[in-house]
């Protein structure tokens, strides 16, 4: 039987391992690649010296974290047991003893942070896979990292979500060894405080994206002048009502006077050209008919109604219609104010909506308008050809 090497040939499993990642790991992943696992092994052998581990566990430490990825040329999730069946055939052919390619095993399915160690070396195995937590470069490192998950996962991962996942791999990377704590764990506290910054930002141009401020003010002019608008176009309806009401009410009091001193000088009403009665009847209606819708303009029914916080988030209702919050208690108003002014999308959504319903109320307002105006005409019209006529039916019979 073959004896069991006593120290393991650096070189031959490095090369062993270099012609593996060359011709079977696949080019997505840009992390985990060949460079990354040579530094993993290095960290490792500078904690395995630290530590003063006896030869045999260093050997048994350097040949689990040589193959510790090696599983991810068939699968990228759960490579681990992957990993130890190609560590098992390799330090079998090396005549390994059973019981140490066990052991080899058991660290490499511990590697993972998601596993608590259970030894120093499998410490030593988790501290150094985590080690470029630590590092000065960290932050372009990761980078590759994010490239190797959008291209296995085949979708973009925004920014906003990619902070959120360095933030959690700082905040939640534990080191086991009094060497990784001392050497690394002040750099990472440093950078958990840089991505602290980087998320507030990240998280802030994610709104700003979602509202349309990547546009910089330019949504908000959008709808400061659309409000100003919808107030001019108000102001515009309302004076225009007035002026209509103004006209046909002066119009309609000379009427009436006209037909009220004829009564009272000669106690009935009398004319002695009865036939221009019919223009008279007219311009009676037309006034009477124009002030009414005029007045029905100035003062638009506004439909009302209960709103809930359901409501503002499907985006059905706005709280900020008058319509909608005047018979609101000043509580809940509040409270649904304060709701969305701690999410800028759905406020903006509820502005737009806002908009909208104003947009209706001027609706109401300007064909109420457009019909006083038009009976104003027509009445007008009406009221002149039937006086031409009656006036010239009256030459004509005369002569």
């Amino acid at each position: 039987m073959a004896e069991k090497k006593t120290q393991i040939d650096i070189g031959d499993i490095s090369g062993y391992l270099k012609k593996i990642y060359r011709d079977r790991m696949p080019d997505a992943y840009k992390f985990h690649n060949f460079s990354y696992l040579k530094s993993v092994v290095k960290q490792a052998k500078k904690m395995a010296k630290a530590l003063e581990l006896t030869a045999s566990e260093k050997e048994i430490l350097l040949a689990a974290n040589w193959f510790r990825y090696s599983g991810m040329i068939k699968q990228y999730e759960n490579y681990e047991i992957e990993s130890t069946h190609l560590a098992a055939e390799y330090l079998q052919s090396q005549n390994w003893e059973t019981n140490d390619i066990d052991r080899v095993k058991k660290i490499i399915l511990n590697s993972t942070s998601a596993n608590k160690p259970t030894d120093t070396l499998e410490e030593i195995t988790q501290d150094a896979g985590l080690a470029y937590l630590g590092k000065s470069k960290f932050f372009s490192t990761i980078s590759y990292l994010k490239l190797e998950l959008e291209n296995t996962q085949d979708k973009k991962i925004g920014d906003r979500k990619w902070h959120n996942i360095i933030y959690k791999k700082l905040s939640e990377g534990q080191f086991y060894t009094a060497y990784a704590n001392e050497k690394y764990q002040d750099k990472v506290a440093d950078h958990l405080t840089k991505q602290q910054k980087n998320l507030k930002t990240a998280r802030r141009d994610d709104i700003r994206i979602k509202t349309g401020k990547e546009f910089g003010r330019g949504i908000d002019t959008l709808y400061r002048s659309t409000y100003r608008t919808h107030i001019n176009l108000s102001s515009i309806a309302d004076g225009k009502a007035n002026m209509m009401i103004s006209i046909n009410t002066i119009v309609l009091s000379a009427i009436i006077t006209l037909i009220g001193t004829t009564i009272t000088l000669n106690g009935k009403v009398s004319f002695d050209h009865f036939r221009f009665f019919l223009p008279i009847l007219i311009l009676l209606v037309t006034v009477l008919g124009s002030a009414v819708f005029a007045i029905l303009s100035a003062n638009p029914k506004v439909t009302s109604s209960d709103v809930e916080k359901k409501d503002i988030v499907q985006r059905t209702k706005s709280v900020l219609f008058f319509g909608n919050f005047i018979h609101m208690e000043q509580e809940k108003f509040v409270e649904n104010l304060g709701f969305l002014k701690n999410n800028e999308k759905l406020l903006y959504d509820n502005m737009a909506v806002d908009i909208y319903e104003l947009g209706q109320v001027l609706s109401t307002k300007y064909k109420m308008i457009k019909i006083s105006y038009n009976i104003f005409m027509v009445g007008l019209i009406l009221c002149v050809a039937s006086f031409l006529i009656i006036l010239c039916y009256s030459q004509y019979t005369a002569n």
